[in-house]
Parts: C-alpha cells; structure tokens; sequence
C-alpha cells in the first residue's frame, strides 16, 4: 500500500461536507500528533483548533464558503486538471473504475471528488498511488491552493498537508 491509510482517510473526512460525524472528527484530529506525520499532524492540529467548539452548522457555512462559492476553489480535481473539455470525462471514468475496483462506493460526488481520491490513494499500490498523485493530485491541489490565496480557516492549512502527504507517495 501507499501512504499511510489512517491519514489519508482522515484528510479526506476532514475534507468532506461536515456532518453530524464531524465533531468525532475534529477530537480525533486535535490528537493528530500522537499518529500522523509531521506535516499531516500539523495540518489536521490547525484544522481542529479552527473548528474545535463549533457547531456543524458553523462548520458546514465555513466549508461553503471554502470550496463552493469559487470554482477555483472546488474539490472537483478534474476541473482543474482539464476545466469542462472531454479529457476529463476521460479522467471521470478512469477514476470511477478505479474508485470500484478498490471497494469505495462513489456516493453523490464525480469521482474526481478530493476525499475520494485520498481514499483510493489509500488503497492503491504504491507505484500507482505515486503515479496518480504526481500526474493529478498534486497539480490539481496547487490550482486549488493559489484559488484560496490568503484565505484564513481551517482549510488553507488542511490542503497544504494534503499537499504534503501526496506529495510524499
């Protein structure tokens, strides 16, 4: 397997639309020293101390306000990769069967949706988790990075340590 599994998974809960589940989470992040990486541990800190205390309404307004609001800003990796042209329908499929042949159910998101590709890169073996970042991920995480500039919160630190943990696949 690539990259550590725990880690990715809880960058990419801390990266899906809050829910009641989320306060859990946010405890489980504040604590990320004793079981993450360093970079990964730093982000998942900042993003708990940002959200620590409040409610998933608050949460799910800060989330919107983060990605929904601003394309440059969406978690759609595709978008970014290739915009609206037919290369990312390519991507889409591509990662649609990837997304079922590893057991991670797609849900209401495009397959290209963030937390769903930190899963899958989870689960795929190394090479091709290397690969899939380096070539996608990566680049498609910079798009989003400069999209949120100076932006405060807690979701400028958590994708720079997702950043930091594809990068190191």
């Amino acid at each position: 397997m690539a990259g550590d599994p725990q880690v990715l998974s809880a960058l990419a809960e801390a990266l899906a639309y809050p829910g009641q589940a989320t306060p859990a989470l946010v405890a489980h992040c504040a604590n990320a020293r004793q079981w993450a990486p360093p970079d990964a541990a730093e982000a998942l800190s900042a993003y708990a101390a940002e959200l620590t205390g409040q409610s998933v309404e608050a949460m799910q307004e800060l989330f919107t306000g983060a990605f929904d609001f601003d394309p440059k800003c969406t978690l759609d990796l595709g978008w970014h990769l290739f915009g609206e042209n037919y290369d990312r329908g390519d991507f889409l499929v591509r990662l649609r069967v990837l997304l079922a042949e590893h057991g991670i159910d797609e849900g209401t998101e495009l397959p290209d949706h963030l937390p769903k590709v930190l899963h899958l890169l989870g689960r795929l073996p190394a090479g091709a988790a290397a690969a899939l970042a380096a070539e996608s991920v990566v680049p498609a995480v910079d798009k989003i990075l400069d999209g949120m500039g100076e932006r405060q919160g807690p979701y400028p630190p958590l994708m720079r340590g997702v950043r930091a943990a594809v990068s190191a696949l």
